[in-house]
């Protein structure tokens, strides 16, 4: 079953740090080597974002990334793993978990 693990975190509060670049390579080489891999990305800054709505039959585009609580999505994770539990437990070796957090979502797979 595949998850997405979504990392947010408030960047007027943390961030990431140079150090913490090591940690993110170690995380990325146990998700592939314990075959949970399926694709990874990180995100530029929210202020390069733009939102886009349509109401009423009208396109509304606004500069920024959608902001809850202060919070910015900064990149996902999707692994294929047997159950949510598992997902979660990737989801607590995310470096990003230890100043902000992690949305373990399962993935919606259509057949074709």
């Amino acid at each position: 079953m595949k998850f997405a693990l979504l990392y947010y975190y408030d960047p007027t509060q943390a961030g990431p740090t140079e150090e913490e670049v090591a940690d993110w390579m170690r995380f990325d080489q146990s998700v592939r080597d314990g075959g949970a891999f399926v694709y990874e990305a990180g995100f530029h800054p929210g202020n390069t974002a733009q939102r886009v709505s349509v109401r009423t039959g009208s396109a509304v585009n606004e500069n920024g990334a959608f902001v809850s609580d202060g919070n910015v999505l900064a990149g996902l994770y999707v692994v294929d793993v047997t159950d949510a539990t598992v997902a979660a437990e990737w989801a607590q070796r995310i470096p990003t978990a230890r100043y902000g957090m992690v949305e373990v979502r399962p993935i919606v797979e259509f057949i074709e």
